[in-house]
């Protein structure tokens, strides 16, 4: 049996394909793709019996992908936020892993995948799935403030940055709290309208950016109000997303 791994973060693609590899011996990982564009120009043509697929890549969501694909091979879909459910999946027979993922539910999902085929699963509607799929941001955090709890709503969230092992929500008064998620798992509970992560430190809110400037080498520069503790430099090769992301695209 021959299958795809669509993940963007080496790591976790190493350790899935490592326990379908204790799982399934037998079987052949043909690729691991990392990007939309991967995804795009080599999931269709893929002479694979499966594939299993991230729902949020660095470059956008693979469901937006999906819509453009003739796909001919069941799809197992990963995340690590369970606001994608999920009926929309199992209406059209399709499983999903919720992260971190567990050998046994791998092994759920593959015993699935081996006692049923899709009929036509060329002819899965992905536009209807799209819409099934009705996502519910987070709306607030509960973070620690001395010895006591406090709830912080995402509209007063000007940034979350990345430190070290730890991450940080700051404020719209520059107050900073540690929440115990990486910027990974945050991003795919915020709203993308407001919410971009320009690099791999800083995750920003739309309305307290103050300014943007030109940097070198095709990258940008934004100034944030309350000021971010570092440089906040848009790498270059999120820059394009994030003019559009500005203009009011909303690619993750």
């Amino acid at each position: 049996m021959k299958y795809l791994i669509i993940e963007d973060e080496s790591l976790a693609a190493e350790r899935l394909q490592e326990k379908i590899q204790e799982l399934k011996p037998d079987w052949n990982c043909l690729a691991i793709y990392g990007t939309l564009k991967e995804l795009q120009e080599n999931l269709a043509q893929a002479e694979a019996d499966i594939a299993f697929v991230d729902i949020h890549l660095g470059d956008g969501s693979s469901f937006k992908a999906l819509e453009s694909l003739d796909i001919k091979m069941p799809l197992i879909f990963t995340t690590a936020y369970d606001q994608y459910a999920i009926r929309a999946f199992k209406l059209n027979s399709i499983d999903y892993l919720l992260k971190p993922i567990h050998i046994d539910d791998l092994k759920k999902a593959i015993q699935k995948f081996e006692s049923q085929s899709l009929d036509n699963p060329q002819n899965l509607d992905w536009s209807q799935i799209l819409k099934e799929l009705k996502p519910s941001y987070k709306e607030r955090f509960l973070v620690a403030h001395g010895e006591k709890l406090k709830t912080v709503n995402c509209a007063d969230i000007a940034y979350f940055h990345a430190s070290g092992k730890h991450c940080f929500l700051v404020d719209a008064e520059g107050h900073e709290y540690l929440v115990d998620q990486n910027l990974k798992d945050l991003l795919e509970q915020l709203n993308p309208e407001q919410f971009f992560q320009i690099n791999r430190q800083y995750i920003i809110h739309l309305e307290y950016l103050d300014e943007l400037l030109s940097y070198s080498k095709s990258r940008l520069k934004v100034i944030m109000k309350p000021a971010l503790p570092e440089e906040g430099i848009v790498s270059a090769e999120r820059s394009a997303r994030f003019k559009a992301w500005l203009q009011g695209e909303t690619k993750k």
